[in-house]
């Protein structure tokens, strides 16, 4: 259901889906495994049922929201005055950091896997150029987008996949036993942080989408199917390579196209599938510049007219993103760090406590 202007419930779970593929591919693999080893494809599987009720529970705060309100908006609401000052500009920071986190793991993939020799400050403000113009542009148009990126991008996804499970060493994968449970659940935890991520990243569209007009049954679907993308890509890598060897990759889903051949003619595919996955680091950033921004305005708007102006607003947003890819990134080191620890964690404290306690505060007060 939509408006004739608005997103539609189909444009918000293929957002989400692509807002997933990123972190999936960067984070999932050798985090699940350094869990739950050979059960890495088991916790993609078994995180599944917690991920559909945060889901339900997200879409129950959307049907709470008044007209053309967003995140931005139930947060303040759910804290007026100081505390929802000062949690806006939380979240406006933890947005423009993700934002040049993502334009740095970016540059990072693409020098690894195709382009050594470049500097990575090429490929972070050519895409964050680009990233700032798309976030300026209406929010149907950017969930449109998405529809657009996921019709070449899953049925390549598919097909590598695919492709892979004739390398998996059964030996790899099974058999488990009881004593592997405590680690496939810690596995687990690497999947949510995955999944809720990208919840939580699409309902950055909520501006958009009309109160009635987040489906569960279409949303849902979308969700099983980002669990199973999961528990392949986790089959394909650690069957391939062993856990050990995948906790050590930097990136172990293009160290596993690397080896792929098809049809004898094609030696290389490794560089079309890099070139597609700059789609969904695009997005990301696009729409995580378009929300600071809308956070940042909300946050300090009143009273300086510098922080509601859009395009200042805008600019001021993609400068920190910029610093951030730049200068708190020095190398390969800082980044693996940056993407194995501090990331995942900090996204997990907002999708975990930041957002249930500020919004189920607002929920027991009457505000929401």
């Amino acid at each position: 259901m939509r408006t004739e202007d608005g997103i539609s419930g189909r444009q918000l779970a293929a957002t989400g889906f692509v807002l997933m593929l990123s972190p999936a591919l960067r984070l999932f693999p050798a985090a699940a495994a350094a869990w739950a080893g050979k059960g890495v494809w088991l916790s993609a599987l078994l995180a599944f049922p917690p991920a559909a009720l945060y889901l339900w529970l997200f879409r129950r705060l959307a049907e709470k929201r008044r007209a053309g309100e967003g995140l931005g908006e139930l947060i303040a609401r759910a804290a007026p005055g100081r505390a929802g000052r000062m949690a806006l500009l939380m979240l406006t920071l933890w947005l423009c950091v993700y934002a040049g986190f993502v334009l740095r793991s970016g540059a990072d993939r693409l020098l690894v896997t195709v382009y050594p020799n470049t500097p990575p400050a090429f490929f972070i403000l050519t895409m964050l150029l680009a990233a700032l113009l798309a976030s300026l542009i209406p929010l149907r148009a950017a969930a449109r987008t998405a529809g657009l990126f996921l019709a070449p991008i899953a049925p390549i996804l598919t097909l590598v996949l695919l492709a892979a499970l004739p390398a998996v060493r059964k030996g790899n994968l099974l058999p488990l036993s009881p004593a592997d449970l405590p680690g496939v659940l810690g596995g687990t935890l690497a999947a949510l942080d995955v999944l809720l991520w990208a919840i939580g990243a699409a309902a950055i569209l909520l501006p958009g989408v009309r109160r009635g007009g987040v489906p569960y049954g279409r949303l849902l679907p979308a969700l099983a199917a980002a669990c199973g993308v999961l528990a392949l890509l986790g089959a394909d890598t650690v069957g391939s390579f062993g856990a050990a060897l995948t906790q050590e990759l930097s990136w172990p889903f293009f160290s596993l196209v690397r080896n792929l051949v098809f049809f004898r003619s094609i030696e290389r595919v490794e560089a079309l599938v890099v070139a597609l996955w700059v789609f969904p680091d695009f997005l990301i950033a696009a729409l995580f510049l378009r929300a600071a921004r809308h956070a940042l305005s909300l946050s300090l708007g009143r009273r300086w007219p510098l922080f509601a102006d859009r395009q200042s607003a805008s600019a001021l947003c993609a400068g920190a993103a910029a610093a951030f890819a730049l200068l708190a990134v020095p190398d390969g080191k800082a980044l693996t760090l940056l993407s194995g620890t501090v990331i995942p964690g900090v996204s997990l404290f907002f999708a975990l406590v930041f957002f249930p306690a500020l919004l189920g505060l607002g929920r027991l007060r009457g505000r929401i």
